[in-house]
């Protein structure tokens, strides 16, 4: 999938940054050009064994008239007995469920879920300004999420139970209705997220829900001595970026995403 040209939806803020074990720094959009040029050309040197992963960043504006869509998902605050329940179930060593585990263990706990008959079909988590500094000091992953704006929100984590998964009509979708509508009531105007260049089912249920492609984020992994590694992230929001190939060298696989603190966002 290419973000050639994706348009910006209304208010949004370009936002270039790179990041690397929670250090963020700010980047215009002339060096943001540059650091990719300069690494396309790195890993044509290397026989493209440099390691790198994709995300294709999206966003949707809660001011639009469009986004006010009614939803039947009635949404209820994440608490202890949902985790317990969630902990005993036959899906916890699912990479999903571990990364729930874990940010709700770090203290990320505005998450949400849908809850029908007793059981829940459908949960995901709400990032706001005041989590920055927990994100911040997430391990591995916390170049993922620059800092985030005031007015600005990021979903992160859905995942779609067995009984969500045997509801007839779906349930992300009204799902990610009923999270707009949360989001605009706590004051919110933006909605940010993202979805692996691989996973293109994902991708696709984004823009039936009226998501919009508006830039990249690379995963790099470059050693240093020791047989360690550190772990570069490199977001653009230029709308003429197009998402690079794949690497053949790409780290992650799904073993490496399950023992990882947050793994790639996907839909379930």
């Amino acid at each position: 999938m290419s973000v050639a040209g994706a348009p910006f939806v209304r208010g949004s803020r370009r936002s270039h940054w790179l990041c690397c074990n929670g250090f963020h720094l700010r980047l215009p959009d002339w060096l943001v050009r540059l650091l990719a040029t300069l690494l396309d050309a790195a890993n044509r040197l290397l026989g493209g064994r440099l390691p790198y992963s994709v995300w294709i960043r999206y966003e949707l504006d809660l001011t639009a008239p469009e986004r006010q869509l009614a939803s039947e998902a009635v949404l209820s605050p994440m608490d202890e007995v949902t985790m317990d329940w969630l902990r005993a179930h036959p899906w916890r060593s699912q990479p999903q469920l571990i990364t729930a585990f874990r940010l709700w263990e770090h203290g990320l706990r505005r998450a949400y879920v849908w809850v029908e008959d007793g059981q829940p079909l459908c949960m995901q988590w709400l990032f706001l300004s005041e989590d920055n500094e927990r994100l911040r000091a997430l391990p591995v992953w916390s170049g993922m999420y620059p800092p985030l704006a005031p007015h600005c929100g990021q979903v992160e984590n859905i995942v779609v139970l067995p009984k969500g998964l045997r509801r007839r009509q779906g349930c992300g979708v009204p799902f990610s209705h009923a999270m707009c509508e949360l989001a605009r009531r706590r004051g919110l105007r933006r909605l940010i997220t993202h979805i692996p260049l691989s996973n293109v089912g994902a991708q696709r249920w984004a823009e039936r829900a009226g998501w919009v492609a508006y830039g990249t984020i690379r995963r790099y992994r470059l050693p240093i001595p020791g047989g360690k590694a550190w772990f570069w992230y490199l977001h653009s929001s230029l709308p003429s970026a197009t998402a690079p190939t794949r690497s053949p060298a790409v780290e992650e696989s799904a073993a490496a995403e399950a023992n990882d603190a947050v793994p790639p966002q996907r839909q379930a």
